[in-house]
């Protein structure tokens, strides 16, 4: 497989985003949506800080996890100061602890140092494995090779897999070799794919060339999880790949998964793309095992990452009435307040 020609794909996209634009939207326009209000802005944006907090203290792991991951990610001040960080950090549950320690260390939150060392002497291998990668953050790098020993030699794919997480979390070119080194040795496909995601983190041409490669499967599942590496990687030569699979995948999933790979790069014009799909309601009832409202979940939460990734003023009225809409999931519900407090913190420069 050849690299992209990048400047090849720059002369000729227009085309092929005006059909697909046309294809899939009808050339929907911006008639009738307009910026919030300042003041309407201030009360969203502590209603979506309220939610994440919630969530970030819910009963359930995996939404608790979501909202650590949330607070992170676009307001890590707020995370600690409402302590949902913090309070994490020492929670029993080894998911909740791992998801802490690596917003502490994403958000390089230096007060949290001795926690970090407390847990990176954890029995529980998963937990060390995000205390020595906030220990790393932090600036202590005596302790880096662990992570390297546990992604080469454990037995275990999940601490594997983890270990490769976090060091593509490191956006350190140095841990590329490992990588690599990890990536001729790993035998099971989930820490061999977290290998190649960490690589094309970090920028290697042949790594985010596998990932193009299963971007472009036929079974859903495969391209989903390939382009939604791509889409955290934000790698410019997949974006040819990402409009290709948004006209030609006949799966919803796979769709929005390409819209957030774009938005991620800027491509703007996919915007009202997104919001089209945060109000996704056309589940495929016939797929065995797959829910109708799981797959809703799913698709309106891509789409609130995409429209994240946009930041864009323009999307803040459809993301409020997502997230006030009757019967919104927990989970669509927090990736809708992600965005918006992303979208609300751009526009007033914070």
């Amino acid at each position: 497989m050849h690299p992209i020609n990048v400047r090849r794909i720059e002369r000729g996209r227009l085309p092929v985003v005006v059909c697909v634009l046309t294809a899939l939207t009808g050339c929907v326009q911006n008639g009738g949506v307009s910026v919030l209000p300042k003041n309407e802005r201030a009360e969203f944006r502590q209603d979506c800080l309220k939610v994440m907090e919630d969530s970030a203290f819910s009963r359930e792991p995996s939404l608790r996890m979501q909202a650590i991951e949330a607070f992170a990610a676009v307001a890590p001040k707020e995370g600690i100061e409402r302590k949902a960080i913090p309070l994490n950090i020492e929670n029993k549950y080894s998911g909740i602890v791992f998801a802490s320690l690596m917003a502490a260390g994403d958000t390089n939150s230096r007060q949290f140092d001795e926690l970090a060392r407390t847990r990176s002497e954890s029995q529980d291998k998963n937990v060390r494995i995000a205390a020595l990668f906030a220990l790393h953050q932090f600036g202590d790098r005596s302790r880096t090779g662990e992570l390297a020993q546990l992604l080469l030699n454990d037995p275990d794919e999940t601490v594997r897999a983890n270990a490769a997480l976090a060091i593509g979390r490191m956006h350190d070119p140095r841990m590329i070799k490992v990588l690599r080194e990890a990536l001729r040795r790993e035998k099971k496909e989930l820490p061999r794919m977290q290998i190649l995601e960490g690589l094309a983190i970090l920028g290697d041409e042949k790594a985010i060339e596998r990932l193009m490669f299963v971007g472009r499967s036929a079974i859903p599942q495969d391209a989903g999880i390939a382009l939604m590496m791509l889409a955290n990687a934000k790698a410019p030569d997949a974006e040819e790949l990402f409009w290709v699979r948004l006209q030609d995948a006949e799966v919803p999933e796979v769709r929005v998964l390409a819209i957030r790979g774009l938005a991620g790069l800027g491509k703007s014009e996919v915007r009202p793309l997104a919001v089209e799909y945060l109000n996704f309601n056309s589940p495929d009832r016939s797929i065995p095992h797959d829910p109708p409202e799981q797959q809703i979940k799913r698709i309106r939460g891509i789409a609130a990452l995409a429209l994240e990734e946009l930041a864009d003023p323009m999307a803040l009225e459809p993301l409020k009435r997502a997230f006030y809409a009757t019967g919104q999931t927990e989970y669509v519900r927090l990736a809708v307040a992600r965005a918006a407090v992303r979208t609300i913190d751009k526009l007033q420069g914070r």
